[in-house]
């Protein structure tokens, strides 16, 4: 009986016609006024990667996403990079942060003890992770972070080069996010699979200066 060939396991059915396919409901987010002009309206499970020149404003358009997310779903804000900081704490002061009190929770943990907390009962739908760079997160671990939680929306903050995030375990994790995110100049240029795409304002009076390293079109388009 050892011997005998053991039949295959039954798995959900992963093939789909025309028809059933097109017909198919997706649960997404039901973003309005410029975070929809901005980034659509995502599936409920969106991954997003954000990156840009340190200064320019990524904290602050993470903060502003956690606090909008939080209409929808607890937020887990993991921050290895600024940990539980004043600086951090500065950001949610400037964005009114009390105002979603009890709905994003924030920490400082490894990749372990983070798949561990949102593997727990009732942890938040949404993750937002500062920094890849910091946490040096890979491609293998971004995969199975992903696939272990397959419900939940991911954005990971990266650092950049030029216009691109830095190092090929940015760049490769990039192609695996549905929603990629420049920020320069207190702005959040989106290329969204799930529509809109127009740049969102962070902070309509920067006084910084632009990156090194960006195409003078895209300076054009910053201004």
């Amino acid at each position: 009986m050892d011997n005998m060939e053991k039949p295959p396991v039954k798995v959900a059915n992963r093939r789909i016609g025309i028809t059933d396919f097109l017909s198919k409901k997706f649960d997404t987010y039901d973003f309005d006024g410029p975070w929809k002009d901005s980034f659509g309206q995502p599936e409920r499970n969106f991954r997003m990667i954000v990156y840009g020149d340190s200064g320019h404003g990524k904290t602050d358009f993470c903060i502003q996403l956690a606090k909008y997310m939080a209409r929808f779903t607890k937020v887990y804000y993991n921050s290895p990079e600024q940990g539980i900081s004043k600086t951090l704490q500065d950001a949610l002061n400037r964005h009114n942060m009390t105002e979603v009190a009890g709905r994003v929770i924030f920490g400082k943990d490894s990749f372990f003890e983070m798949m561990e907390y949102l593997g727990k009962r009732g942890a938040p739908q949404c993750a937002i992770i500062d920094s890849r760079d910091y946490m040096n997160l890979t491609p293998a671990q971004w995969k199975k972070m992903v696939k272990a939680h397959p419900r939940k929306a991911f954005i990971l903050v990266s650092w950049a080069q030029g216009e691109k995030p830095k190092g090929q375990a940015a760049k490769d994790i990039e192609y695996m996010c549905d929603m990629k995110i420049y920020v320069a100049h207190f702005k959040a240029h989106s290329r969204s699979r799930n529509g809109g795409n127009k740049p969102f304002v962070i902070w309509d009076k920067p006084t910084i200066q632009l990156p090194s390293g960006i195409s003078a079109q895209t300076k054009l388009e910053l201004l």
